[in-house]
């Protein structure tokens, strides 16, 4: 796909075992585009190794139909149950098997709370608020997973953090 030199192409990834959104977010003249989300579900009932196959290859095809990239960022996890960490760090190697095959990496990441902070204005909220949150700064139909608006938000709070867009921009309402 031919983009302007002038659009900034952000992926960012929401990381789970059971559930991964991903998003695709363009800056164009300081102001976000959601370009594409998508997310995969996994069945608990199979083995993690499988899971995570399935992880790498959904991921694998998502980041093939929308290269290049200038930015890749996921939320940030951190937890002290070990079985939540082995499923989330699964999850994040199946992540970055795909990434490596193109010769890309994860370039940072954005822990859960900074994300709804810049976002929302405070560290704490549901899924629907999230959500909200996002549509102040792009449009999209509906989002079929709260994954894929978590993905959407994880790049949002992180291009804002960056000042790659500002706060003070979302998206004009029309109405």
């Amino acid at each position: 796909m031919a983009r302007s030199k002038k659009t900034f192409r952000t992926l960012a990834i929401d990381t789970s075992l059971g559930c991964p959104g991903i998003a695709v977010i363009d800056v164009i003249n300081g102001k976000p585009k959601l370009v594409d989300v998508s997310h995969v579900k996994t069945k608990s009932t199979e083995p993690i190794a499988l899971r995570t196959k399935h992880i790498e290859a959904w991921v694998h095809l998502f980041i093939r139909k929308h290269a290049p990239y200038d930015l890749i960022v996921r939320e940030g996890f951190a937890s002290k149950i070990p079985h939540t960490n082995y499923t989330v760090f699964s999850a994040w190697n199946a992540v970055d098997r795909a990434l490596n095959d193109f010769g890309l990496k994860v370039d940072d990441s954005i822990g859960q709370a900074s994300v709804k902070k810049k976002l929302l204005g405070k560290g704490r909220a549901e899924k629907e608020e999230v959500e909200a949150g996002v549509r102040k700064y792009v449009e999209w139909g509906e989002f079929k997973t709260s994954d894929e608006s978590d993905a959407c938000a994880i790049g949002l709070a992180y291009l804002i953090d960056k000042e790659i867009i500002t706060k003070e921009n979302p998206k004009e309402e029309t109405e």
